[in-house]
């Protein structure tokens, strides 16, 4: 009866060596297949999935030059060419810790070590079928996001097919964590652990527990569970969430870099880490793990035009706080970077968040006015296209740094409405965000403070102490047009000026001169500069 059911289904077998190809294929077709379909690399086996829908797909991890396993993998969910009954094996000869890891980590339906014989192959098969068989109705669902139907679903698997109750559970518990039906769901692991203690229904417990706010419980169960082979990886996944949520973010920190250590295949976990370095203040660290992204994105859904630009906005940030040899140096590198992205990708999908990037550079080297061209540039680009989160953040770092509050908090507001809105939002960059509004906020804070107490100090006649608050003003915001006026009025009152004094006026000149005045501020600038002229 196997051999007849197996005749029927298309398999697709992905594999780098003739040899490995060869004797593969002969025990399929001794297991009965008859419709076998080889692919030597990624990109063939994408092109066989694009035109047939398969029922089996057994795929080697390591594929030679271009995408691995886990890359293919990825790319079949992104294009929906996965069929709800379609089974996939992963086949690999590592034992490394870390590939292992990385390959269980994406979910195949099982896998195999080299060298495997005809009774391993055959076993692997037909639990892997038959399983997808049983689940074939709540998976369908799943993939139209049905979520509540497949959840019905399920519990119809469990009556027809009880041999395969434990598979069917396992789902019925993500089904019911996906809508958000907490204490249903911890109900069912309950139950499961009563009968059995599987590390599955252990970690899923621990993830009912931490959505029902019972942080303390989660907390336990999850350390014990990273400590476990099975669930090590997606515990320390969840550890690092649970720290954010109650603002442990150095704890976070420290358990992202641990689990990115150990499963390094992850784009978006690595992604995580470089945000969350930036927010412990390590940027250098941010730097070099866009630099491993880079590498890592290649051949993956992940290879896109906004994954370069956010190399390049790491090292901008991290130039913020370098020498000005080392700031110079860095900059340097970056432009000469973003050359290469028009050599991969259409300038339709990045030149937006290219000119932003380069408003920062022009900033960074004080051409305030070159920087508000590139940014009004990008406005005009960025019409009718939605930035990237990290875009978004890009932006208000630039509209504040010059000088624009309203513009900055204006992105500042739409990355905080998507935090809320969109359950795609990363949580590391939600703290991003969240560190760099507060940052923001005492640049600001100490601005105001700072810029009113020269204010009182000018009242008064105390020009030189005017002149150092408004200083320290400058300083939170260099190119804040009204700050440099303030300074530059409080200077004019000095009347002898030495050669400090003259460079800051110049400065100041410079600051305002690139700056749109409201009325009242053209005016009263005529007559500063008037005074300041004479003195000069």
């Amino acid at each position: 009866m196997k051999t007849i059911c197996y005749q029927t289904k298309k398999i697709l077998l992905v594999e780098d060596y003739d040899q490995v190809i060869a004797y593969t294929k002969s025990m399929l077709v001794l297991l009965g297949f008859s419709q076998i379909v080889v692919a030597k690399n990624a990109e063939a086996a994408l092109h066989a999935c694009r035109k047939t829908h398969f029922d089996l797909i057994l795929c080697d991890y390591n594929l030679g030059q271009g995408r691995d396993g886990y890359q293919l993998f990825e790319a079949l969910k992104a294009e929906s060419l996965l069929k709800a009954d379609c089974s996939f094996i992963v086949v690999s000869g590592e034992r490394h810790r870390q590939d292992v890891y990385g390959m269980v980590e994406f979910l195949p339906d099982d896998y195999l070590l080299k060298p495997f014989n005809y009774a391993g192959l055959q076993r692997r098969i037909e639990r892997a079928i038959e399983v997808k068989q049983a689940l074939c109705q709540p998976y369908q669902l799943i993939a139209e996001e049905n979520y509540a139907d497949a959840l019905q679903a399920c519990d119809v698997a469990i009556e027809e097919h009880p041999k395969y109750q434990t598979y069917v559970r396992r789902l019925k518990g993500e089904l019911l964590v996906k809508l958000g039906r907490y204490h249903s769901a911890e109900q069912l692991y309950q139950d499961v652990l009563s009968f059995r203690e599987l590390p599955w229904a252990r970690l899923g417990l621990a993830v009912a527990k931490f959505n029902l706010q019972q942080e303390a419980e989660a907390e336990l169960m999850l350390a014990e569970l990273s400590q476990q082979a099975e669930t090590k990886i997606e515990a320390m996944d969840w550890l690092c969430k649970l720290y954010l949520k109650q603002s442990k973010v150095q704890d976070a920190f420290e358990m992202v870099r641990q689990v990115a250590e150990a499963s390094p295949k992850n784009y978006l976990r690595q992604h995580r880490l470089a945000n969350l370095a930036v927010v412990n203040n390590q940027p250098e660290l941010a730097v070099r793990v866009h630099a491993r992204l880079l590498e890592a994105a290649r051949y993956s859904i992940h290879d896109t035009a906004d994954n370069m630009l956010n190399y390049a906005r790491a090292m901008v940030q991290a130039a913020q706080h370098q020498t000005e040899r080392e700031k110079q140096r860095t900059l340097a590198k970056v432009c000469s970077f973003i050359k290469d992205i028009k050599k991969r990708f259409s300038p339709d999908s990045y030149m937006q968040d290219q000119r932003v990037i380069e408003a920062r550079i022009d900033l960074l080297l004080g051409h305030k006015d070159k920087a508000v061209a590139k940014l009004q540039q990008s406005e005009e680009l960025s019409l009718g296209k939605a930035p990237s989160p990290s875009g978004l953040l890009d932006r208000a770092r630039a509209y504040f740094e010059a000088g624009n509050l309203a513009m900055s908090d204006h992105y500042m507001k739409e990355l905080s409405d998507k935090a809320q809105a969109t359950e795609w939002y990363d949580t590391s960059v939600l703290v991003m965000y969240r560190a760099e509004q507060d940052k923001y906020a005492e640049k600001r804070d100490l601005m105001i403070d700072s810029n009113n107490a020269g204010m009182e100090a000018y009242r008064k006649g105390h020009y030189s102490d005017a002149i150092r608050y408004f200083c320290e003003a400058q300083k939170a915001m260099p190119a804040n047009a009204n700050i440099a006026l303030n300074l530059l009025q409080a200077i004019s009152q000095k009347g002898r000026l030495n050669n400090e004094l003259i460079d800051l006026s110049h400065q100041c000149i410079d600051v305002i001169d690139k700056a749109s005045l409201f009325f009242e501020q053209r005016q009263r600038y005529q007559l500063v500069k008037q005074n300041i002229q004479q003195i000069l």
